[in-house]
């Protein structure tokens, strides 16, 4: 087992003993995630419905320059259609320039500029064959150009960490399809299942 799959296995084995709670385990996963890949911030995105529709709600976001996690604004599809369709029809977003790349330009104004973002690295992952989410991996300052070991990395602990997020986003049900939020919870987690049609 390499270093980085004993990591991810002691974060979760962590959240499994109760030696973690659903925000401690997602602030571990978002430092690993931004180490493991090599970039400034990291965060985990799910697909849901809101009073605009479809969208993708930031449940946790790591950002090194201020080692801290941060927070950001839902992505919804009316808004970000292009972003949407990209993702859904690649399960992948490979952006080096994000500013200038036809996936991501639509939210420059609103996420790019304000967060110093220039570079994106963005794969879905699913939970039981559905589509649950995204992984998001954000370079600041300059941008990035993702190597092939990068997107395999990210692709990797997709494959992995998926029903560990599952867990720590509630130990009681069971791994139905996709999520809706309940806004009075504070740490935004998952409290209701419906199901999500991607397409």
């Amino acid at each position: 087992m390499d270093a980085a799959s004993q990591r991810l296995q002691e974060i979760t084995g962590r959240l499994d003993r109760g030696e973690l709670d659903a925000a401690g385990f997602l602030e571990a996963f978002c430092r690993f995630l931004t180490d493991h890949v090599g970039c400034n911030r990291a965060g985990i995105w799910l697909f849901g419905e809101g009073e605009r529709g479809r969208l993708l709600r930031c449940i946790a976001l790591y950002d090194r320059r201020v080692d801290a996690m941060v927070d950001a604004a839902d992505l919804v599809a009316s808004e970000v259609g292009n972003y949407f369709e990209h993702l859904l029809r690649d399960g992948i977003v490979v952006a080096r320039d994000a500013r200038r790349h036809p996936a991501t330009v639509e939210f420059l104004e609103g996420y790019l500029l304000p967060q110093d973002v220039h570079s994106l690295l963005d794969t879905c992952f699913a939970i039981n064959g559905q589509l649950w989410g995204t992984f998001c991996c954000e370079q600041t300052g300059a941008p990035m150009e993702w190597s092939p070991q990068q997107i395999r990395a990210l692709r990797s602990v997709a494959a992995r960490a998926s029903l560990s997020l599952l867990k720590a986003f509630d130990n009681a049900y069971d791994t139905a399809p996709a999520p809706l939020w309940d806004s009075s919870s504070p740490q935004r987690l998952i409290t209701r299942i419906q199901e999500f049609d991607p397409h």
